[in-house]
């Protein structure tokens, strides 16, 4: 970068060693630090002059308007905690002797120091310190305040995760994936992927600790106003309406928020997160899965960041990655999302930095703590008022109110109760997402190039959205699908969602059966469901399929459900609505047009069954037994089958497989299931019991402001009832006298 003889003035936030290295080459490019700040100015390096306190003592009196801010903090979390707080603008320093390629991408408030090499298309994130002579090649990912130290050395493709600090003389091999928050030793030579907050040293690097640091994850809070048990969609969702609906009042008391999840990644969910990786998509176009005024700012994001994400989404994927973006490559172009059936993982980037900026803000304003626990609660109990709860890892804490929102029932295990179970001849997968998709498909890929002496058959059990999603991964990645002989799929209706409108047809299907009931004045919820059977049936006699009546069902049976009184909508929540969304599945043309190239090449059969078990036969070989679904009789598969992929769906609050806080909680009575087996019983305030929320699909099988509820997984759904919950804790706060409305 070269010298410009252009007077800028500019701010440092940090007076120590480092904001010293940051000075000079700010002045070296012909910038005036006009001030310098520090939380400590006490502790200042001995050449910073002239220290003003920082924000953290009075951060609504600190000038965060003016002219823009270096955050010169070498300690990475210090430097992230700082960034978010700040409301300036920021600035980056690059030393003129730094090599950056024209292509490469430096974000904000990002210092490179002399003799730094910076190589093509790579991509540095925010409030990162790339250090003297360090070398970065080719399409790296540099995420938000890492640290890249002094003559480390990045081969291409080499991605390093937020927080992350890479030391001295380090050494990454290409296509290495380093995890947020880690620590690479000095002099250490990374052969392989980093997990999230390890600590690696050594050639071969080996990882000798993995923790979470104290500045994400924090396990030593007590005491708590409001509990999440769950980070999910519906929680993220209730907190944003929540601190939507605090943000004008005034906080007379703090309020102490904990959010507790199973795993290091909040605010996601399994659909939305890792565990389900990049390049899987919605089952739904995003102008259907999501409503307006959130549809028209998630689009605006994903125009801001649609480079990284379909980065992200190509390194994930495989040839049907490659497909989709070739495909509507004119619309990724002109911004044209709306019909598209994204890949869901950008919603869960969308979701998680948005709770994390708004939680973020609250915190810096003094409004609010927030805790994050990665365990699992186990057990809880009423005390005085206040309910205990018992973590697996036995933390306990206390919270006045707690928000239940734990997301689906767990999958109904077909074959041995194992999430998966590996024998000879065999790969059975009971939980596709568990750990997590890149793990299971890690196995598979392992399992097809040890038995390449083999015709191999998979066989994948449901037709819902996970089995497809299951069929187009299997044919995404290339060394996979190569190695299998035949895709088998066994559902009860041996049909598959739909994906294509057929519009002439269309034009001539009218759901007579729900349209005779128009004229009714005295209807049940049994007499809808059956006109919308017979009408879904009627379509399938003309070979219409769900996508060509979907709405047109929908409509029809929506708009009689006012008709019925409460008890009658209840009953369909909890015995209708989702049977007749089942026959209703629709899905997107990139995963129908999987399946139709299998059909092509005659490596595809859907036995119309349900799954009744597995055998090993004389020779070795595994084979399906199934309860054939036309004769009711039971039938063994022709061929073996050698991977089986259980995506049947989740199971039900009867079930001895449900997790024990739910076991516990209804022992006690705070929690009662209600017909739907799948959803608990909650009042107008979606109270199982006092102070105890239940948001998500857990409220499946309820009625709500005269709306019948059996599916929580729509996000116009989550999004609603998630402002009605945090309306009610809003109110709990102003009776409490912790906040006061105007």
């Amino acid at each position: 970068m070269k010298t410009t003889k252009e007077n800028k003035k500019i701010r440092i936030y940090g007076a120590g060693g480092h904001s010293q290295v940051i000075r000079e080459v700010l002045e070296n490019n012909g910038y005036e630090v006009t001030m310098t700040f520090d939380d400590k100015p006490s502790g200042r390096h001995y050449a910073s002059k002239n220290v003003a306190s920082g924000a953290r003592e009075n951060l609504k009196e600190f000038p965060h308007e003016g002219h823009p801010v270096i955050v010169a903090v070498g300690i990475n979390s210090e430097r992230a905690e700082i960034a978010h707080f700040l409301k300036s603008n920021f600035e980056r320093a690059i030393h003129n002797s730094a090599i950056i390629a024209p292509t490469a991408k430096i974000g904000e408030g990002t210092v490179v120091f002399a003799g730094a090499i910076i190589q093509p298309n790579t991509t540095v994130g925010k409030h990162v310190i790339i250090n003297t002579a360090a070398s970065i090649d080719h399409d790296n990912i540099i995420g938000d305040f890492a640290h890249i130290s002094p003559k480390a050395a990045l081969c291409g493709h080499v991605e390093v995760g937020e927080g992350s600090h890479v030391g001295v003389g380090a050494v990454i091999i290409p296509k290495v994936k380093i995890g947020k928050w880690c620590s690479i030793g000095a002099g250490a030579v990374i052969l392989k992927d980093v997990p999230d907050y390890s600590t690696v040293v050594g050639n071969p690097g080996k990882v000798i600790k993995t923790k979470v640091p104290e500045l994400p994850v924090n396990n030593t809070q007590q005491s708590s106003d409001i509990t999440f048990i769950g980070s999910g969609i519906s929680s993220s969702f209730t907190i944003l309406h929540f601190l939507d609906r605090i943000e004008n009042n005034e906080i007379k008391k703090k309020i102490n928020i904990t959010i507790i999840d199973r795993y290091q990644e909040f605010h996601t969910g399994v659909p939305y997160g890792d565990r389900s990786g990049s390049s899987v998509h919605l089952i739904t176009s995003l102008k259907n899965f999501l409503p307006e005024p959130e549809l028209g700012k998630f689009v605006k994001w994903i125009n801001n960041n649609k480079n990284w994400l379909l980065d992200e989404f190509k390194k994930d994927g495989g040839a049907l990655a490659i497909d989709w973006t070739t495909t509507y490559a004119n619309r990724i172009e002109n911004n044209q999302w709306e019909d598209l059936f994204i890949p869901r993982r950008f919603f869960g980037w969308y979701i998680d930095e948005k709770v994390t900026r708004r939680l973020e803000d609250f915190k810096a304003k003094g409004s609010i703590d927030v805790n994050y626990i990665t365990g699992e609660v186990i057990d809880l109990q009423k005390n005085k008022g206040k309910y205990d709860l018992y973590l697996k890892d036995k933390t306990t804490l206390i919270s006045e109110k707690l928000v239940l929102s734990i997301g689906s029932l767990p999958v109904n295990q077909l074959w041995k109760n194992q999430d998966l179970i590996e024998e000879d001849n065999l790969l059975f997968v009971n939980d596709p997402y568990k750990p997590e998709l890149k793990t299971v498909l890690k196995k598979i890929d392992n399992f097809t190039a040890h038995n390449t002496d083999k015709k191999i058959n998979v066989l994948v059990v449901g037709a819902n959205a996970s089995g497809l999603e299951m069929l187009y991964k299997l044919n995404d990645i290339k060394e996979i699908e190569s190695r299998i002989n035949k895709f088998i799929v066994l559902s009860t209706q041996g049909l598959l969602p739909d994906a294509v409108v057929d519009e002439e047809i269309r034009k001539e299907y009218y759901p007579v059966n729900l349209q005779a009931l128009e004229s009714e004045t005295t209807i049940t919820a049994e007499i809808i469901a059956n006109a919308a059977f017979k009408d879904l049936d009627y379509a399938d006699d003309i070979n219409l399929g769900a996508a060509s009546t979907v709405d047109i069902i929908s409509k029809a049976f929506g708009a009689l459900l006012k008709k019925l009184n409460e008890e009658e909508l209840k009953k369909f929540a909890c015995l209708y609505g989702n049977a007749i969304g089942r026959r209703q599945r629709c899905a997107g043309f990139h995963y129908s047009k999987t399946v139709d190239s299998l059909k092509e090449e005659k490596r595809f059969d859907h036995i119309a069954g349900r799954f009744s078990t597995i055998k090993k036969a004389a020779n070795d070989e595994y084979q399906l037994e199934y309860l054939d679904t036309e004769s009711k009789q039971n039938k063994t598969y022709n061929d073996p089958v050698h991977i089986i992929i259980n995506c049947i769906g989740s199971t039900n609050l009867f079930s001895d497989n449900i997790p024990e806080l739910l076991k516990s909680m209804m022992n006690k009575g705070y929690c009662k299931p209600n017909d739907s087996k799948i959803g608990f019983e909650v009042n107008d305030s979606l109270e199982s019991s006092e102070n105890l929320h239940i948001v998500g699909p857990l409220l499946a099988g309820n009625v709500f402001e005269g709306n019948a509820v059996w599916h929580l997984e729509h996000c116009g759904r989550i999004i609603w009832l998630s402002n009605v919950l945090s309306k009610e804790i809003a109110n709990y706060f102003i009776e409490k006298n912790q906040l006061k409305e105007y």
